[in-house]
């Protein structure tokens, strides 16, 4: 009988000649077949770890292109925005304020955009009163004909507000919409898929998920950190490792030291931990911070607020210039790596409008400079529009050829 050997991670069994000469002494008088050897080195190997790391590796090959596939790149703008309780009255007109979105959209080009804190709705399809398809007809499908659609928002909880997801839908498909958390507004995970031209031929789908938030404001963090513990908690529940995710919205965070923040980006579990661009992969600020309490370091990141006026142009936001960062675009580690089709483009977050001049002031203001960081109507749009800046980041997309890729995690729930 030749020796046997095998190794696993967690626990290691070598076969011999001397542990099988000791075998054959306890079994042998026992009138035991000595081919029993083969069914104990077989249990025993049951009990290796399933991460099993046999040497030689010998890994799976890549396939190879398939025929007729085309060799596409792609990128996808994604951008989130408070947007001031759209629909409520109290800014201006629907009317007025799609104008003010739509010369927005037409600079900014985004193909996903969510919308936080629009006024309460009823998503009836065909209603006069349904604020989500008022945005898509007047705002974005102004601006770009036939571009974009809605995902169905909810609102379990009856809140005042509620957040819509909009979408290019000639580069993605919605696939599902999921409410991850309701605790004061629902917290919805929006399952997407890129509309690779080769999936008629390779069957293998690029799914890219979205959460979009809302959570509670105010000085004091106990609500917000609550419900954001509780998505990440749900999240990693659903998720045993994180797949193409994005988790974006207004968190009402005043540092990065709340409990709820550090639920994201403080994972022990590297392949459930969230990334905040301008501090990782792109390095242009480090942690802790406080930007409330150091505005000048993080001051081209700050969206809150574009007024410096709590009165003009209206009273319904707040004032004070550009002050806080309360919102936010988090990644997961396969869109940090690009591990299945999709990569953030490094240092494309970016605080529409802001030059990094406006703490303090308007960001209309000719003081300290002239703010040039996007054309003058749409820097006047921005301030009529919300007292928020919106935030983008940029994903580069490569089209499947071979119909391989890594595994999305199974969702538990």
């Amino acid at each position: 009988m030749p020796p046997i050997t095998g190794y696993c991670k967690r626990s290691c069994f070598v076969f011999d000649s001397t542990f099988k000469s000791l075998l054959q002494q306890i079994f042998y008088p026992m009138k035991f077949r000595f081919s029993i050897l083969y069914y104990i080195v077989f249990a025993l190997m049951l009990s290796c770890s399933k991460k099993a790391d046999h040497s030689p590796l010998v890994q799976k090959p890549i396939p190879q292109n398939l025929p007729n596939t085309v060799d596409v790149t792609d990128t996808l703008k994604v951008i989130a925005y408070n947007v001031l309780n759209y629909g409520n009255g109290c800014q201006a007109s629907t009317a007025s304020l799609d104008g003010y979105l739509n010369t927005i959209v037409k600079y900014a080009q985004p193909d996903i955009l969510s919308c936080e804190k629009m006024a309460a709705f009823i998503p009836t399809t065909g209603s006069p009163s349904n604020l989500a398809e008022d945005i898509t007809a007047n705002a974005l499908n102004a601006a770009f004909p036939g571009k974009y659609a809605y995902a169905t928002p909810t609102n379990a909880v009856a809140a005042t507000t509620m957040s819509v997801l909009f979408y290019n839908k000639s580069k993605l498909t919605l696939a599902k919409t999921e409410t991850i958390l309701a605790n004061i507004t629902d917290f919805n995970l929006y399952k997407l898929y890129y509309n690779d031209p080769n999936l008629a031929i390779t069957h293998d789908t690029t799914f890219l998920y979205v959460l979009v938030n809302h959570t509670q404001s105010g000085s004091s963090s106990t609500a917000r950190d609550i419900q954001v513990s509780s998505i990440m908690q749900n999240l990693r529940a659903k998720f045993g490792y994180f797949p193409n995710l994005i988790s974006m919205g207004d968190f009402n965070t005043h540092n990065s030291l709340e409990a709820g923040y550090q639920s994201m980006i403080a994972s022990a579990d590297t392949a459930t931990k969230m990334s905040d661009p301008p501090f990782y992969p792109d390095k242009t600020v480090s942690y802790p911070a406080e930007w409330e309490n150091n505005t000048s370091l993080f001051a081209p990141f700050l969206t809150t607020t574009t007024r410096a006026m709590g009165t003009v142009p209206n009273s319904c936001g707040t004032a004070g210039g550009a002050k806080s960062w309360y919102d936010h675009i988090l990644i997961s580690p396969w869109l940090v790596n690009g591990t299945n089709y999709l990569k953030y483009v490094p240092k494309s977050y970016q605080t529409i409008g802001n030059d990094g001049n406006r703490t303090g002031v308007d960001i209309n203001s000719a003081t300290p400079v002239i703010n040039s960081s996007a054309p003058p109507e749409v820097i006047d749009a921005l301030f009529q529009f919300s007292d928020k800046y919106p935030i983008s980041i940029k994903l580069l997309v490569k089209a499947n050829r071979n119909a391989y890729s890594i595994a999305d995690p199974a969702e538990k729930n």
